[in-house]
């Protein structure tokens, strides 16, 4: 969730300096996704038009419900091209990579091949045990929990490579390196502190036990048993990739900056933040992990295990997180308990959450940030709208 934070210290500079060799978006004329029929149909598209309001170039929502599917799109898939953005549209979905991360691990667990109690370093190679702290005292869970204290790889370094594009198309492997020798932020188990570096480990793990890539074992596992069509575990773009834009100068002009969000993401296994997709296949995804389609009942119960102490570094508007568990943040909206995970990269900013009493999930992506869009994408009033 923080990378967006960190690029933007920095987003002046990389709009002058950016190489644009990314493709402009595939117009999507006959999208069959395209379902805005639903009783509460009005009322979903009042989250539409808030996000119109904010100055949203493009906006993709999804909410499924036992009365049927809802999914629209407004906007621009590409502003420049005049290409409309349409539900069948991808975008980078950011940390929302972290759960599909998560519920392949549960899904090994599942298979017997690990036990989320097991120390990491019984599936990673020695030179990473040795070279990183903390490696040889964490546990999978403390991986999937963010409370490893494992020096984070992506810091103000981490934006310079990305600013000089050293960083274009770094393995998970690869990034690691930068946290080889670091000093550990504390002893596991012992605080809570989100961190990237958690889980391009665990897609090191993925590719150990299955001796695939860790994309490659996501697509087995996730993506493929649900139907996803437009769900992407890959280091090729598809061609229903929106365009990315961001207010660089917080003066309302979008600037397309597209080539940041795949130079900052866009190498192997990078399940950290890496995946691309729609809204209309993460509300599925979110519901099926939630609804015992993906997971046994042991797994299910291990995903909304608690870290049981204070989730730092939540911002006052986002008071409605409460807990973490296994990648997925615990959600409470005036008593609506719910689960699921955000995801900033750079343009690309979404969330996709789950809703058991309800039996409600919603995904929403939006290809433009600005400091308003922010605001609306992680105001609990646009929730309440969707369950109300």
């Amino acid at each position: 969730m923080k990378i967006i934070h960190l690029l933007s210290l920095t987003a002046l500079l990389l709009s002058a300096s950016c190489q644009d060799t990314v493709e402009k978006a595939t117009p999507q004329t006959n999208c069959s996704l395209n379902a805005p029929n639903h009783p509460n149909a009005a009322k979903y598209q009042q989250i539409v038009e808030k996000f119109a309001q904010a100055g949203a170039v493009g906006v993709s929502i999804t909410i499924k419900t036992p009365q049927g599917t809802w999914s629209n799109a407004t906007g621009k898939a590409d502003f420049t091209n005049n290409v409309a953005l349409s539900p069948c549209h991808t975008m980078r979905i950011g940390s929302i990579s972290k759960t599909f991360a998560a519920a392949t691990i549960l899904k090994l667990q599942d298979e017997g091949k690990l036990n989320i109690n097991d120390k990491a370093s019984k599936y990673l190679p020695a030179e990473y045990v040795e070279k990183i702290k903390n490696l040889d005292k964490v546990t999978l869970r403390n991986l999937l929990q963010h409370t490893s204290g494992i020096h984070e790889y992506l810091g103000f370094e981490g934006i310079m490579r990305i600013q000089n594009f050293s960083a274009k198309g770094l393995s998970a492997k690869e990034n690691l390196r930068y946290s080889f020798g670091k000093k550990a932020d504390f002893e596991p188990g012992t605080e809570w502190v989100y961190a990237n570096v958690n889980y391009i480990l665990l897609a090191l793990v993925i590719e150990n036990i299955t001796k695939k890539t860790a994309y490659e074992a996501v697509t087995e596992k996730i993506i493929k048993p649900l139907g996803l069509q437009n769900t992407y575990a890959s280091t090729t773009i598809p061609a229903s990739m929106s365009r990315g834009y961001y207010d660089t100068m917080n003066n309302g002009i979008m600037r397309d900056q597209t080539p940041i969000d795949h130079n900052a993401v866009g190498g192997q296994d990078m399940l950290d933040g890496g995946m691309i997709s729609n809204s209309y296949d993460l509300a599925i995804f979110m519901e099926a992990l939630n609804t015992g389609k993906l997971l046994s009942a042991k797994s299910m119960a291990d995903l909304g295990l608690k870290i049981g102490f204070e989730v730092k570094d939540i911002p006052e508007e986002l008071s409605y997180i409460k807990d973490y568990g296994l990648g997925v943040f615990q959600l409470d909206i005036d008593g609506k308990k719910g689960t699921g995970h955000a995801g900033n990269v750079f343009c690309f900013n979404g969330i996709a959450y789950y809703f058991p009493a309800q039996k409600m999930s919603i995904s929403i992506l939006i290809n433009s940030y600005s400091k308003e869009l922010y605001k609306v994408l992680f105001s609990k009033e646009v929730l309440k709208i969707a369950l109300q």
